[in-house]
């Protein structure tokens, strides 16, 4: 038998697909249902849905008509043909779900597709079901015409509060956006104390803003100067939030977590001897657990005192400096007391900054512990990156992460997460780098 030319695969989406970011190929045959408009339409005036998957169902909808010759408009049956089947199909419950496997299921049948056999492969269209919903794709395998395929390549991941949200506004939204502003003394983004909003309106970041328990008021900081560095200000949004929560007196408890090179701990320190400088607070007490880098080697014991057993930990705060001798300097004139986590139980350390750097090499009692060292007029400051946590102890009980549940909503903490690498472009590549499988 001669073959035909190879068809096209068809592709059958369901709305999770398209909202989680699935790129329609030119190359392919891709169908969108009826179906997915009505819930698309539905998702774009709910009150149920936040601004963000409002704003994202709004701009779909607008590339797919953009883009109409990138896909098909199923409409080849009638609702009577679709709801018969959903009624003979006893594992489908009568919703927008099932009928969409319906609708696909016959589809499939129509061009002959639910052969599924090798040798017709070049004389049928091969058929995918495509779907970010885990329910809706265990449902759609049971039927192997539709080749139920699971997308995942941009669904957003389960992770830790951010410390910010992001709300996106389009020209659908002039109300809301005008009893925003009208009513700055009325939670309407639904943010949390020292929960900080980026507001873009039609796409483009408009707003920077907080809510510090009472009112929205657009962040406003300083930049810093460096004897070393010279001036120093925000190289990106995230940093913007960072600054405003470092100079915020009303926060005694801070927490930053970032990728390296996110400019967590340089930034930090930047702030932090400058307050020093400038009399408000009396030293910086820096605390961290001294756990060496996972899969290194060890080195044994130190030689010297606890001063010098913990220089070589010391380092970020010889940057901010300038060298090894200016941080002896500001330690012998109390500027600086370093201490090791493991003698830090009894203390009391009073107008001082608790400066905990590696912070994700740190248990839920290590936090504990040293957020009951903090005396009158002191804060303490979190640094960590839990990509870069050296015992898998730190990752089954996570002190940022507990910091961060117990903590979440209370007027004395605060926290941003720093999402990009400022280092150089060479640092930014780590973030690429996985482990061999």
């Amino acid at each position: 038998m001669q073959k035909t030319q190879q068809q096209p695969p068809i592709k059958f989406f369901d709305t999770s697909a398209l909202l989680a970011g699935y790129k329609l190929q030119k190359e392919d045959w891709n169908f969108i249902s009826n179906t997915v408009f009505q819930e698309l339409e539905h998702i774009k005036t709910s009150q149920n849905k936040d601004d963000a998957i409002k704003y994202k169902a709004r701009s779909l909808v607008r590339y797919l008509m953009k883009h109409r010759e990138l896909w098909s408009y199923q409409s080849k049956f009638a609702p009577r043909q679709i709801e018969k089947l959903l009624s003979k199909s006893h594992n489908l419950a009568e919703n927008n779900d099932g009928l969409l496997i319906c609708e696909a299921r016959l589809l499939a049948k129509y061009y002959h597709c639910d052969s599924g056999l090798p040798e017709d492969c070049n004389r049928y269209p091969f058929f995918y079901f495509i779907t970010s919903d885990a329910s809706q794709y265990f449902l759609a395998a049971s039927y192997p015409e539709l080749h139920a395929t699971y997308y995942t390549e941009t669904a957003p991941k389960e992770d830790l509060w951010k410390g910010y949200k992001e709300i996106w506004w389009d020209d659908e939204d002039e109300q809301t956006m005008a009893y925003y502003y009208e009513h700055p003394e009325e939670n309407t983004l639904e943010l949390q104390p020292n929960e900080y909003a980026l507001i873009y309106v039609n796409g483009e970041l408009s707003d920077l803003v907080k809510w510090d328990g009472k009112r929205n008021d657009v962040i406003k900081y300083k930049e810093q100067n460096s004897d070393f560095f010279g001036k120093i200000k925000p190289r990106n949004d995230q940093q913007k939030l960072f600054f405003d929560l470092l100079q915020n007196r009303d926060v005694p408890v801070k927490l930053a977590r970032g990728q390296y090179g996110s400019g967590k701990t340089f930034l930090a320190l930047i702030h932090a001897w400058n307050l020093v400088k400038w009399h408000k607070f009396d030293k910086i007490v820096y605390v961290r657990n001294n756990v060496e880098v996972y899969g290194s080697q060890k080195l044994g014991a130190l030689p010297g005192e606890q001063e010098d057993k913990l220089m070589p930990f010391l380092m970020p705060l010889a940057d901010i400096l300038g060298d090894v001798e200016a941080l002896r300097q500001a330690i012998e004139q109390g500027f600086i007391e370093p201490e090791h986590l493991g003698f830090i139980r009894g203390r009391s350390f009073n107008h001082s900054i608790i400066f905990v750097d590696e912070a994700e090499n740190l248990t839920t009692d290590n936090v504990k512990l040293i957020l009951g060292r903090v005396g009158e007029g002191s804060e303490v400051w979190f640094l960590g990156d839990e990509s870069q946590t050296d015992s898998d102890l730190f990752r089954k009980n996570s002190g940022i992460a507990s910091l961060i549940s117990s903590l979440k909503g209370d007027p004395a903490f605060g926290t941003v997460e720093l999402q990009k690498s400022e280092r150089s472009s060479v640092a930014q590549l780590a973030a690429k780098i996985r482990e061999a499988s």
